[in-house]
């Protein structure tokens, strides 16, 4: 039986966890799973972000539920991480 790949917030020792970036590189890496976390925002839609509030995991400040997609799809979701992943969006 082979064994289940599951890559945790995408890859997320090799990029900003749940980003593009992140599953990108998992399914590179050979994961047949991603593990994702998923908030709501505002205007009712999803985004794959692993805290309820911003600070941590991108250049924003405050509650993921208190700002629209469009509000989020506005902030750098990489250069926490590292330079090379600057702009990368939620």
């Amino acid at each position: 039986m082979k064994p289940w790949v599951i890559a945790h917030r995408g890859a997320s020792g090799h990029a900003p966890e749940n980003t593009v970036a992140a599953f990108e590189r998992a399914v590179q890496l050979g994961a047949t799973f991603i593990e994702t976390d998923l908030h709501l925002t505002r205007d009712a839609r999803f985004v794959a972000i692993h805290d309820s509030t911003l600070e941590r995991t991108t250049n924003g400040r405050g509650l993921v539920h208190e700002f629209t997609l469009a509000e989020l799809k506005q902030l750098d979701a990489g250069h926490w991480f590292d330079c090379e992943f600057m702009d990368e969006r939620i």
